[in-house]
């Protein structure tokens, strides 16, 4: 009995939780039983899922908290330790236990040690287990299957063999001896088994098995080769696989594998792939399906054809992925029932790309595919030949022999001799030959003599060097013996075996026609170029500069009144490089209002200064006008100068007159104004109504005059280039309202309606914009007598605010709209009606929106009344201060 020490010293006394301190700390299964009913002391976690139980069976005996151990030989052994002292050890002991609820196998290495009291009996049983279930299954799993795999390697017929790369030998079953002809029972060396490898494999196996049992390399041994039998010399071929095991050191103690006769696979092998390959790259497509119409197999040509990727599983497709419905219907019911089992099917049917959906006519051959051992149709195989080629080269030729037929052109053949064989309607005709004199026309007889010659001598040398001629030649009438001369071209024909000359083809073209055509255009072109002459003197002798332009703005011609102020060249002036001369302010305008008609077709007008001979600018009006074609495509641009610099000096001139009669006409009218308003209040004072009445109208008057003076000066300012603009913050719809309700109180006659929708600020000049809005309202009462409305709306466009006002007057007729916004433009009404006014207010509100960068229209229709619309960019990018814009 063993005394263990470090139990025995602690009394229960002194610490009573001993056993399970030791036993917690256990690193395996561990309990403690006292006397000799065995009772559970101690037992910890592991011990207690072995029993599938929890830490109330602690205090009871084992029997009693683990019944099902009676009738096992445990409680027998612990009693017996317990009697005798003397340690148990077991392993791979069966025990059975009631786990997770049913009673389930275990095997465990176990001990029961006794441990003894001070008095040499025994105080308790120390009881640790270990549990190899797992392991003893697993060993069972690899016994059964080893044996499962001795059974397969027999019937498969397949050998093992074991060699010991230190020692070189070689542990062979049977069956590898039988594959290498080793007879008996002999121990074999490496080397013997390398001599009956076939010389032209032995490198590449001693390569593989090298590569196999080096611990740098460890590559996978699987190797096809030839053996030949030591002692009956038998050809086989052998399939062998094998694995490496390496000890520490790194060296191969180990080499096994097996081995397997696949003589036969081989030679069925060859058969068969050299058959594969035939029908992989045969030309026509092969495939073959089972009865349900899956596919099994589709050479490469059958992919190319039908669009079948590499990567696609074949036997994913059936029948339908290459027929429409109503071919794969006709196919179903109609074709296959047709099948022939020895003689097959054959005819053209129709399938279909399977990425494209393109129809693709072919011939098919259907066949039935039997069992070769019950004679059963398993399937159904096809070749098919892709008839497109063929069918397009039957088209093309019953095309090209209509063509032929009836072309206009001269086509014949004739034999290498000269003798025809066939000449079309056009050719019999041009040369007046009967059908039936065809074929006993020889080559000479209907060509000139001088093309006899030709064609007899260099010719016919040429079609024997290159194959072709064409040039010129001459046809003789049949009947009238009429030249006729033509452009021919001729093409030899040889024999496809021999290579020798056996036809000539022809094709000839009627000049006739083309040459008198020829001589008419050379007349035509006579008397064009005396109308150019005329057309050019004629362009010399007007007074202003005449010129012309390419579509795209280059000018290819100028006159001769150019040189009478220009000192530059004409032919230096052409192109765009006349521009050189501008005015460097006018440069960029003027281009971008040619470059805007160049675009659009439209008429071109500007005004711009060149610099004359003296070096000094003069003022021009240019105009020009698009030459188009049918197509509305400008072909030529016409146009001319007009020397206006004296127009501009007297315009000017006007301008500053009005400009100062204007400031001086300001101060006295400014002063009759206030004389007027201080007599009218006195009259109303004195009670003289009817005369303060006269007074009051008199004061309107001076109003409409001193607006007239405002227009003037507004006049000059934009001619100037001097109207001043300041941009500021401001309610775009709050200015229209403020506008609206002034007017309105002076219009009585007309209900002004609002619908205001811009809702938004805009930066731009307020008192600029109220005086358009001003100008288009006033205009629309003005115009509209005999009506009582006028609508008023705005619009926000997003990068600009529009604002429209409708009238429903006078309006004005198609030919009037765009004048209305000229200078001095006055527009009168019917008979009953005319309209006072200078004709400045609309060309000033067209001047205040083009500065600020905006547009101003109007759409009218005479009669029924006109709506004056503008629209200004939401943030101007105009000068903020008089200064800087007159600058």
């Amino acid at each position: 009995m063993t005394n263990l020490g470090l139990l025995c010293y602690m009394e229960p006394k002194n610490n009573p939780n001993r056993f399970d301190e030791l036993i917690n700390a256990a690193p395996s299964a561990s309990a403690i039983y006292h006397t000799r009913d065995i009772i559970i002391t101690s037992a910890n976690a592991q011990m207690l899922a072995f029993w599938g139980k929890g830490k109330e069976v602690i205090g009871k005996p084992l029997i009693e908290a683990v019944p099902e151990l009676k009738g096992q030989p445990f409680i027998t052994l612990l009693q017996n330790v317990f009697d005798t002292g003397i340690t148990h050890h077991a392993e791979r002991d069966l025990a059975e236990l009631v786990v997770d609820g049913r009673l389930q196998t275990f095997y465990f290495n176990y001990t029961y040690k006794p441990v003894a009291a001070p008095d040499g009996k025994t105080e308790f049983i120390f009881h640790t287990a270990i549990d190899v279930t797992a392991l003893i299954k697993t060993q069972q799993e690899l016994s059964d299957t080893q044996e499962r795999l001795n059974l397969a390697l027999q019937a498969a017929e397949i050998g093992t063999w074991d060699l010991n790369p230190l020692s070189h030998a070689v542990h062979w079953d049977q069956r590898c001896r039988e594959l290498f002809g080793f007879e008996g029972e002999a121990d074999i060396a490496y080397h013997q088994v390398l001599d009956c490898i076939h010389p032209e494999d032995k490198p590449k196996v001693m390569e593989a098995v090298a590569a196999a049992i080096n611990p740098l390399k460890t590559d996978t041994y699987d190797i096809r080769y030839r053996t030949v039998g030591s002692n009956s010399g038998t050809l086989r071929w052998v399939h062998c696989k094998g694995r490496s095991y390496f000890n520490k050191e790194g060296l191969a103690y180990r080499f096994a594998g097996t081995a397997r006769d696949i003589t036969n696979e081989v030679n069925t092998s060859l058969s068969q792939q050299q058959l594969l390959s035939l029908v992989s790259h045969n030309a026509d497509i092969m495939t073959i399906a089972d009865l349900q119409g899956n596919l099994i197999y589709m050479n490469r040509a059958g992919r190319e054809l039908f669009g079948v990727p590499d990567e696609v599983d074949l036997t994913k497709m059936t029948a339908s992925d290459f027929y429409e419905p109503e071919e794969l219907k006709r196919v179903q019911e109609t074709i296959i029932p047709k099948i022939d089992s020895e003689k097959g099917w054959k005819g053209i049917l129709h399938l279909k790309h399977v990425q494209t959906h393109e129809a693709i006519p072919c011939q098919v051959n259907y066949i039935l595919v039997k069992n070769p051992f019950t004679g059963e149709i398993i399937g159904r195989g096809s070749t098919a030949r892709d008839l497109r080629g063929e069918l397009k080269s039957r088209a093309e030729l019953q095309r090209l022999a209509t063509i032929v037929e009836f072309s206009e052109d001269f086509c014949n053949y004739t034999d290498w001799q000269g003798n025809t064989i066939y000449l079309n309607a056009a050719g019999q005709k041009l040369i007046g030959l009967s059908v039936d004199d065809v074929a006993k026309t020889n080559i000479e007889a209907y060509h000139s003599f001088a093309s006899n010659r030709l064609i007899k001598g260099s010719i016919r040398a040429q079609l024997l060097e290159t194959g072709k001629w064409s040039g010129r030649l001459e046809l003789k009438h049949q009947q009238t013996g009429e030249i006729i001369p033509i452009h021919k071209q001729f093409f030899l024909i040889r024999d496809s075996l021999t290579a020798e000359p056996i036809a000539i083809t022809g094709i000839a073209r009627d000049l006739t026609a083309e040459m008198n055509a020829k001589k008419a255009m050379d007349k035509k072109n006579s008397e064009l170029a005396h109308t150019l002459k005329e057309l050019a003197f004629l362009a010399n002798a007007v007074p202003i500069v005449m010129w012309t332009a390419t579509p795209d703005g280059m000018l290819d011609f100028i006159n001769q009144r150019w040189l009478d102020q220009s000192a530059m060249p004409i032919q230096s002036s052409l192109g765009d490089k006349w521009t050189a001369t501008m005015h460097p302010d006018d440069v960029a305008r003027t281009l971008k209002t040619w470059q805007k008609s160049l675009a659009t077709g439209e008429p071109y007008q500007a005004e711009f200064r060149l610099k004359d001979k003296y070096g000094n600018y003069r003022w021009w009006l240019v105009r020009a006008v698009a030459l188009t074609d049918s197509n509305g495509h400008i072909i030529k641009w016409y146009g001319s100068n007009t020397d206006i610099s004296e127009q501009k000096e007297l315009q000017r001139q006007k301008d500053n007159f009005l400009g100062v009669a204007s400031h001086e006409l300001k101060t006295p009218v400014t002063s009759i104004k206030a004389y007027a308003q201080v007599v009218e209040m006195m009259l109303h004072r004195a009670g003289d109504e009817k005369n303060a009445a006269l007074i009051g109208k008199m004061n309107n008057q001076i109003n409409r005059l001193t607006a007239l003076i405002g227009d003037l000066l507004d006049v000059t300012k934009i001619n100037s280039g001097k109207l001043a603009f300041t941009n500021t913050h401001f309610n775009f719809d709050q200015l229209v309202n403020e506008i609206v309700e002034d007017i309105q109180l002076t219009a009585e006659k007309h209900q002004i309606q609002l619908k205001l929708k811009s809702l938004r600020d805009i930066h731009g000049d307020r008192e600029r914009i109220q005086q358009v809005i001003v100008n288009l309202i006033t205009n629309a009462v003005k115009y509209s007598p005999d009506a009582n409305r006028i609508i008023v709306f705005t619009e926000d466009h997003g990068h600009e605010v529009q604002l429209c006002v409708q009238d429903f007057g006078i309006g004005l007729p198609p030919d009037k709209k765009d004048l209305v916004f000229e200078q001095f433009y006055r527009v009168s009404g019917t008979k009953e009606h005319t309209f006072p006014g200078l004709g400045l207010g609309l060309y000033i509100s067209s001047e205040i929106v083009k500065q600020l960068g905006g547009r101003i229209w109007v759409n009218s229709i005479a009669g029924k009344g006109s709506t004056f619309c503008f629209a200004i960019p939401v943030v101007q990018a105009l000068q903020t201060s008089t200064q800087e814009n007159e600058s």
